[in-house]
C-alpha cells in the first residue's frame, strides 16, 4: 500500500501536538514516518498519553521526527526543551502483549539543569515542598515507585554541562553515564563526570520494587580545585578563602519513600582528602577569634596559608552522621572538628576549634559552634573559656583601658606584654 500524507495538530489545554509527514495504514500506524511538535506542562503528562514512563518535569517542547518500524517506534529528538535544559537524543520504543515496554536510546544535549529533574527526585517544581514550608531543606516528596514498574529502559546519558542550580558551584561538563530500569530496580553505572579539573565516578541504585524502596550510593571522586568548583567572591588581589585539590569517597545505603526518608535511614561512610592546600589567613585567625591577627591580615592584605594536609572521616548511621576525625593543618594552626549532624531531624552539633602555632598578641582560642537547623544554622562562641578570659578584662578596664588587654595577650608573648606594659605607663615630662 502506498504511503498517503498525514496532517495532524491537536491541542488540549497548555498541551499540543503537530505532525506532518506519511502513513501507510492509520489504523495500525504502518510505514508512519514524519516531523512533529509537541509541548505541555510536563513530560510525565506525554508519558500518560503514550502509556509510557516519563519523569515530573517543568513545561517542555519537543521538536524531532517519528518513524513507526514493524517491531518498534523510533524518535530522532532534535530539540528539547525542558525548562532552562536543553537536550537531544535518539530512542526506540519497543511493546508487546507479552512483556513489559522497553525504552532504549541515548540521551544527549548542550546542558541539563538539576531543576528540571526535581520532582523526578523528589522536589516538586515551580512549588514550595512541605519540607521548605516547615523549615526543612531535604526533598520529601514522595517517589512515584509504581510508575518505575511499568517499563524497563537501557538509556546511554551524554551531556555536556550540568547545572546543580547553585551560583556557588561550578558545573560539571561533561557527565555521562548508563540508566537502566529492569522491572522496578532503577541502576545508574558507569557514572564519569568533570569538574573543576578534578574527576567524579561510580553509581546510583534505586529498588523500587517494593513499597519502600532501597537506595544505595557509591561516589568516588579527584583532584578537584577548591578555588574553581566552589565560587568565592573577593576582591581582584585577595586571595580564594580556601583552595587545593580535594578527593574522597561516599558509600550510603537507605530505604524510603522520598529522599528524605532514604537520608534519613542511610548507613555508610564518607572520607575526604585535601592536598596542595591554601587557606586565607583571614579565615584561620577567624576560626579561632584571633583579635589582633585578624585585623593586621585585613589591613595587610590576607596572605594564604599553606596547608600541610587536610582530612575528614565521617561514620553515618540510622541518619546520622558523626565526625570521626576532621584536621586540617597551616604553618599557622590546626584546625580540628567534632560532633555530629542529623538528617533525620536536620539539626546540626558541631564544634570547630583552632590551636594556634605561634604567638598572637591578642588570642581569644575559643571553640566555635555550629547549631540549629540545616536551613538556617546558628554560628556562636563557646561561652564558657571566652567567658572567663573576658570577665577579667572587663573588670580591668574600669581602671586602664590599656590594662584591660592584659587577659588577652597570650601567655608565651613576654614581648607583647613588656609593649603593652610601656604604653600603659603615663608619659613624663
Amino acid at each position: 500500500m502506498p504511503a498517503v500524507p498525514m496532517t495532524l495538530a491537536l491541542k488540549l489545554g497548555r498541551a499540543a501536538l503537530s505532525f506532518d509527514g506519511r502513513v501507510q495504514d492509520l489504523l495500525t500506524q504502518r510505514g508512519l514516518d514524519g516531523r512533529y511538535t509537541v509541548s505541555g506542562p510536563s513530560l510525565a503528562v506525554l508519558g500518560d498519553a503514550l502509556a509510557m514512563t516519563l519523569p515530573s518535569t517543568p513545561a517542555f517542547s519537543l521538536q524531532g521526527r517519528l518513524q513507526r518500524k514493524p517491531d518498534a517506534w523510533q524518535t530522532a529528538i532534535d530539540t528539547a526543551k525542558i525548562g532552562r535544559s536543553r537536550l537531544a537524543g535518539q530512542f526506540r520504543y519497543e511493546t508487546g502483549r507479552d512483556r513489559v515496554p522497553w525504552l532504549g536510546g541515548t540521551l544527549n544535549g548542550s546542558v541539563l539543569w538539576l531543576a528540571d529533574l526535581g520532582p523526578a527526585v523528589g522536589v516538586p517544581a515551580g512549588e514550595q515542598s512541605s519540607a521548605r514550608r516547615n523549615g526543612r531543606v531535604l526533598p520529601d516528596r514522595r517517589f512515584d515507585l509504581p510508575s518505575l514498574r511499568a517499563m524497563n529502559a537501557d538509556v546511554r546519558i551524554d551531556i555536556e554541562r550540568f547545572e546543580s542550580g547553585s551560583d556557588a558551584l561550578q558545573a560539571i561538563a561533561p557527565l555521562r553515564g548508563s540508566l537502566r530500569l529492569a522491572d522496578g530496580v532503577l541502576d545508574i553505572r558507569d557514572i564519569e563526570a568533570r569538574l573543576a579539573q578534578g574527576w567524579l565516578t561510580g553509581r546510583i541504585g534505586l529498588d523500587g520494587r517494593g513499597d519502600i524502596a532501597q537506595w544505595d550510593v557509591q561516589l568516588r571522586g579527584g583532584g578537584l580545585r577548591l578555588e574553581e568548583w566552589i565560587r568565592q567572591p573577593r576582591a581582584a588581589d585577595a586571595p580564594p578563602y580556601v583552595a587545593g585539590r580535594v578527593g574522597g569517597r561516599i558509600e550510603l545505603r537507605g530505604q524510603g519513600r522520598s529522599t528524605a526518608e532514604l537520608l534519613a535511614s542511610s548507613d555508610g561512610h564518607a572520607a575526604l582528602v585535601w592536598t596542595q592546600g591554601r587557606v586565607s589567613h583571614l579565615a584561620v585567625e577567624a576560626a579561632g577569634i584571633d583579635v589582633a591577627q585578624a585585623l593586621g591580615v585585613m589591613l595587610s592584605g590576607d596572605a594564604a596559608l599553606p596547608v600541610t594536609c587536610g582530612v575528614a572521616d565521617l561514620q553515618v548511621r540510622k541518619g546520622r552522621v558523626t565526625v570521626a576525625s576532621a584536621r586540617v593543618n597551616t604553618a599557622d594552626s590546626t584546625l580540628s572538628a567534632d560532633g555530629s549532624l542529623s538528617l533525620v531531624n536536620e539539626r546540626l552539633d558541631l564544634v570547630a576549634r583552632a590551636a594556634p602555632k605561634d604567638i598572637s598578641p591578642l588570642s581569644l582560642r575559643t571553640p566555635v559552634r555550629i547549631t540549629g537547623h540545616f536551613a538556617q544554622p546558628e554560628v556562636s562562641l563557646e561561652k564558657g573559656p571566652l567567658l572567663a578570659r573576658l570577665l577579667p578584662a572587663a573588670a580591668l578596664a574600669l581602671v586602664n583601658p590599656l590594662a584591660a588587654l592584659l587577659p588577652l595577650i597570650d601567655p608565651r608573648d613576654d614581648g607583647a606584654k613588656s609593649a603593652l606594659a610601656r604604653c600603659s605607663t603615663p608619659s613624663r615630662r
